[in-house]
C-alpha cells in the first residue's frame, strides 16, 4: 500500500466507525472496496491487515457496536470477505473470531440492521468472497451460515434470494471440487459436509408441497448443471433424479418452466453426452404432462441436441407439431406424408383445452412457429423435415387471420375466432412463412404462398408491422424462386404474381403513412440490389429492369 494512503487509512476507518459522520453516498464505499480488492490481488492481504491494524479495528467496531450504518455495516462485510478469501488470512481474522461474529448465527442475524436488504446482500457477498479454501468450507459448515442461505432464498428482495441460490451453487461446486477423481465412492452418500447439507436440502425441498421451495431447489439445480461439468454432477443427479421424476406425478405439476429448465441444462451437459442416468426416460415423461405452452421449450431444446435419442426426438417433433397439425385437420387440408399427424395424436385435446383460452392459444402458436423457424436452418433438424405440411399450416394460419377459410368442423370455426385480426399471430406466421422460402415445395403450394402474400400487401386492414413482414416474406419467396443472380429464369406464376405485386406497391408508395412507404421502398430496393445487375449507361426505372415487366408511373410522395 502506498505510504500515503496508509497513514490516511486511520482517519478513514475512524470516519466510518462514526455514527455522528454517516455515510450518504454508497459510491465512495463501492470504490473503496474496488480499491481494497485491487491491493488484496496484488499484495498479501495478512500483510495488509498487519500493517494497518485499524482495518481489524474497524471490523471489531463493527462487530462490537450495533449503531453503524447498513452501508458501512454492508461494506464491512464484504471487506471482511474479502480479505478472508487468502486462507492464511482467514486463519489470522478467526483467531479474534471476527468472521464468528460477522458471519455466524448469533451475528448481524440478530441485529436490527439485518432487516435492510444491502446488509442482507453484503452479508452473501461477502460470504461468497470468503468460500474460496477448504478452511472456509469448514466454517459454513459449523458457524449455521449454510442455514442463514438457504432460509435467504426466501428472501422478500428478488436480489438477496438470486444471490443466496448463487451461493449455493458455488459452495456445492467448491465442496465438490476434489471428489472428481474418486466419484462413485460418493453413491453411498459420502458427500463432504457443506455438500451433504446442500443436497439434504435440495431434497427436502424438492419433496415440499410448496412451489416456492421447489422452484428453489430447481433453480439451483439448474445453476448447478449448468455451470458444472465434472464428473461429481452424475451422482448429484443420480441421487436426486427420482425426486425430480416424481414432480411430474402430481395433479399440478410446481414450478415447471424451471423444471424445463433443469432438464434442458441436464441433457446439454457434456457430462450426460453418453450417459442416461434416468434422464431421457424424465424427459419423455415431462413431454407427456407438461401443457403445451411449457412444453415447447423443452421440446425444441431436444431437438437440437446431437446425442438425443432418435425415438425421443420424433416425440420432441410430434409435441411441437399438434396445434398446426389440428389447424390442418380443423381446416381439410391436406394432412402432409403418411405418418406425420400418427405423431401428434394428442392433438385435438390440445386445441380443445387451448381455445378455451384465447391468450394461451396465440400464446402457443406463436412460440410454436418461433420454435420451427429456429430448427430450420439447423443440420441437426429432424429428418425428413415435413416441409410441405408446414408450409400449407403457415399459409392456413394466415388465411384464418383474415377470415378465409371455411372451416369443415367447430374447432375449425373456433379456430377462426381466435385468430381472427389477430396481428401478433400474423407476424409470427409471415416470418415463419420467409423461412420456409429456402426449402424445396410444390408449385400449387408457392403459388397459395404468392397469393396470401398479395391478399396481405393488398389488404387496407393490414397494420403497417404487418405489411413490413409480407414485404419481407414476398422478397424471401422472390430471390428463393430464382436460380440465377438475375430474374431471367422465373416461372410463369411467379411472373404473374409480379405484375401483381408492382401494382400494389405503385399504391403503397403513395401512401400517406411514411412507415408504409418505408416498408415499399426498402422493398423496392432491395428486389433491386440482387435483381437489377451492374449499372450500365442512364440507371433505367427500377420495375423496367426486373425481367421487362411493365411498369406504370408511381409517386413516392414526400419521404
Amino acid at each position: 500500500m502506498d505510504p500515503e494512503c496508509s497513514q490516511l487509512l486511520p482517519a478513514l476507518c475512524a470516519v466510518l466507525a462514526d455514527p455522528r459522520q454517516p455515510v450518504a453516498d454508497d459510491t465512495c464505499l463501492e470504490k473503496l472496496l474496488d480499491w481494497f480488492k485491487t491491493l488484496t490481488e496484488t499484495e498479501p492481504s495478512l500483510l495488509l491487515l498487519q500493517e494497518n491494524p485499524s482495518l481489524v479495528e474497524l471490523l471489531s467496531h463493527v462487530l462490537k457496536s450495533q449503531d453503524v450504518s447498513s452501508r458501512v455495516l454492508s461494506f464491512s462485510l464484504r471487506l471482511a470477505g474479502m480479505f478472508a478469501a487468502q486462507e492464511d488470512c482467514f486463519q489470522y481474522l478467526q483467531q479474534g473470531e471476527l468472521l464468528l461474529g460477522l458471519f455466524g448465527e448469533v451475528g448481524p442475524l440478530c441485529w436490527v440492521a439485518w432487516n435492510v436488504p444491502t446488509v442482507r446482500s453484503g452479508w452473501i457477498q461477502g460470504l461468497r468472497s470468503l468460500a474460496q479454501h477448504p478452511s472456509a468450507l469448514q466454517f459454513l459448515a459449523d458457524s449455521g451460515a449454510i442455514d442463514t442461505i438457504f432460509s435467504l432464498q426466501g428472501d422478500p428482495s428478488l436480489f438477496v434470494a438470486s444471490a443466496s441460490s448463487q451461493l449455493l451453487v458455488h459452495i456445492l461446486a467448491l465442496s465438490m471440487q476434489g471428489e472428481a477423481a474418486g466419484y462413485p465412492c460418493l453413491q453411498g452418500g459420502a458427500w463432504p459436509m457443506c455438500a451433504w447439507k446442500i443436497v439434504g436440502h435440495l431434497e427436502e425441498s424438492l419433496c415440499a408441497t410448496g412451489a416456492p421451495q421447489v422452484t428453489q431447489a430447481l433453480n439451483v439445480l439448474t445453476t448447478t448443471f449448468g455451470r458444472c461439468h465434472s464428473p461429481w454432477t452424475e451422482v448429484l443427479w443420480e441421487q436426486l433424479c427420482p425426486l425430480v421424476a416424481r414432480l411430474l406425478e402430481r395433479a399440478t405439476i410446481p414450478a415447471a418452466h424451471s423444471l424445463v429448465d433443469l432438464l434442458l441444462n441436464v441433457a446439454r451437459s457434456p457430462v450426460f453426452s453418453s450417459a442416461d442416468c434416468g434422464l431421457w426416460g424424465t424427459v419423455t415423461e415431462a413431454l407427456n404432462c407438461l401443457s403445451p405452452l411449457q412444453v415447447g421449450p423443452l421440446a425444441v431444446g431436444m431437438l437440437k441436441l446431437q446425442h438425443c435419442p432418435q425415438a425421443l426426438r420424433a416425440q420432441a417433433l410430434g409435441v411441437l407439431l399438434q396445434l398446426l397439425a389440428c389447424v390442418l385437420k380443423a381446416t381439410a387440408q391436406a394432412p402432409g406424408p403418411p405418418g406425420w399427424l400418427d405423431r401428434t395424436e394428442g392433438s385435438s385435446l390440445t386445441v380443445d383445452a387451448l381455445l378455451s383460452s384465447k391468450a394461451a392459444c396465440v400464446g402457443v402458436l406463436c412460440q410454436t412457429l418461433a420454435h420451427l423457424e429456429e430448427l430450420h436452418p439447423l443440420p441437426q433438424r429432424p429428418a425428413p423435415w415435413p416441409q410441405e405440411p408446414l408450409l400449407s399450416a403457415a399459409v392456413t394460419v394466415l388465411r384464418l387471420c383474415r377470415g378465409l377459410v371455411a372451416p369443415s368442423s367447430s374447432v375449425g370455426a373456433r379456430l377462426c375466432a381466435t385468430f381472427a385480426g389477430c396481428v401478433r399471430v400474423q407476424r409470427a406466421a409471415l416470418d415463419f412463412l420467409g423461412t420456409l422460402s429456402q426449402g424445396t415445395s410444390p408449385q400449387d403450394l408457392v403459388t397459395q404462398v404468392f397469393a396470401v402474400l398479395l391478399e396481405y400487401l393488398e389488404s387496407p386492414d393490414s397494420s403497417p408491422t404487418v405489411l413490413k413482414k409480407a414485404f419481407q416474406a414476398t422478397l424471401r419467396w422472390l430471390l428463393s424462386s430464382s436460380t440465377s443472380a438475375g430474374c431471367s429464369n422465373l416461372s410463369p406464376h411467379t411472373l404473374l404474381f409480379l405484375r401483381e405485386l408492382f401494382t400494389v406497391l405503385q399504391k403503397r408508395l403513395c401512401s400517406p403513412g411514411w412507415e408504409v412507404r418505408d416498408s415499399a421502398l426498402e422493398f423496392l430496393t432491395q428486389l433491386c440490389r440482387h435483381w437489377g445487375g451492374p449499372a450500365r449507361g442512364p440507371p433505367a426505372h427500377p420495375v423496367h429492369r426486373l425481367g421487362g415487366l411493365p411498369a406504370k408511373g408511381c409517386c413516392a410522395g414526400p419521404h
